[in-house]
């Protein structure tokens, strides 16, 4: 009864959790629009302040999900009076493992191209660590290694390739037990706000090992293996396997979408937006030109973010973020280790010279190279 019961909780999980797919349809904004009123009259009946009820990562709407997701689990359970759940139990199993494997091979494939642990930023590296959050601090060390971030995507690759294949499934959900429970962990460390996702991404890979961890208990003990039990059903016949063919193809094409435009295997190489890069002033004051559109200004040990713009003729706006409105509009010559502005700065004439820092060279971003304590000493 308790496996029925998480086995709909799952799938109801799967179908409404915030994650959008490449090539499916938005359906997780449906269930966020159509739940948020509901979810914004129990916070305020739980007496709960300032609670963000949008269905998101980590959200007070979230957590209310997940327990009308309980609910709604039981109620179907409880309905299900000619055992429904229990006949299409193997198929219901297949879409968790299949949805598993998805959500494993794009975040293998996002770090085998290095595009989850980006190369950090300008500004994130010319900032005192003190003075970085949690998160971000996390995301930047792992960006400085290309190593890392494509053996872990390795892994997660290889757990969502096992999951695909049905002899493959149980040691696919073992490895993706094991991926996912340290998911969770740094998540939870370093304060990354996808706790209740993971969570429940975990939960689906316990949930598919559940069945052969009684076999595994009795193979390490010497004991007799008892008859496999299947996770998921078998197809075999040959309308059966074309849709499930149709299916994965239909998988891998979601996972790979969104890098068909890529120049590099490695996000790393990929071109930056002009100017993208760090900038001292003639006073010592430094800039920087972030690759999502930013212009972001060193002040003392804080940082202050403008909105840019790019305009003909070597121009460039900046907006302010919280009014939206023109804070410089500025034109720019630059050569190959200085950049000249000139142009209007809050409203008066500026005329500046900026020195180009190699932010490339910085010691976090080279390469491993000590494989002896007495390389350290060189």
């Amino acid at each position: 009864m308790l496996y029925r019961w998480t086995t709909i909780y799952l799938i109801l999980f799967a179908l409404t959790a915030p994650i959008e797919q490449p090539l499916w349809p938005a359906y997780s904004r449906f269930w966020a629009e159509a739940f948020e009123p509901f979810y914004r009259a129990s916070g305020a009946a739980l007496g709960i302040d300032q609670g963000y009820y949008v269905l998101a990562s980590d959200s007070t709407g979230f957590y209310l999900h997940l327990v009308v997701l309980a609910v709604g689990a039981t109620l179907l359970l409880l309905w299900d009076k000619k055992n429904w759940s229990q006949q299409f139990q193997p198929y219901l199993q297949l879409g968790i493992a299949y949805y598993l494997g998805m959500q494993l091979g794009r975040y293998g494939l996002d770090k085998l191209l290095k595009q989850q642990f980006f190369l950090p930023e300008p500004n994130t590296l010319y900032q005192p660590l003190g003075y970085i959050e949690k998160d971000l601090a996390f995301w930047s060390v792992m960006g400085s290694s290309w190593s890392y971030s494509f053996w872990t995507g390795i892994v997660e690759i290889l757990a969502a390739l096992a999951l695909f294949y049905r002899p493959s499934r149980a040691l696919g959900a073992l490895l993706a037990a094991g991926v996912m429970g340290q998911v969770l962990l740094i998540n939870i460390s370093f304060d990354i706000n996808v706790k209740i996702y993971s969570a429940g991404l975990l939960w689906m890979a316990l949930y598919l090992f559940w069945p052969r961890l009684k076999g595994l208990w009795a193979w390490s003990s010497g004991q007799a293996l008892a008859a496999k039990q299947s996770l998921g059903p078998s197809f075999r016949k040959g309308q059966k396997r074309v849709l499930k063919t149709s299916l994965l193809l239909l998988i891998l094409l979601n996972i790979a979408w969104p890098y068909r435009h890529r120049q590099h295997w490695n996000d790393d190489l990929e071109p930056r937006p002009p100017l993208h890069g760090a900038y001292a002033l003639e006073n010592g004051q430094q800039f920087y030109i972030h690759r999502r559109g930013y212009w972001i200004m060193q002040q003392g040990r804080r940082q202050k973010s403008y909105r840019l713009r790019y305009l003909p003729k070597d121009g460039l706006a900046l907006y302010d973020l919280q009014s939206d409105s023109l804070w410089a509009r500025l034109y720019y010559r630059q050569t190959s280790d200085q950049l000249f502005l000139f142009g209007k700065w809050a409203g008066q004439e500026v005329s500046w010279r900026a020195n180009t820092l190699m932010y490339r060279e910085l010691p976090l971003l080279q390469p491993a190279q000590h494989w002896r304590v007495e390389d350290w000493r060189e």
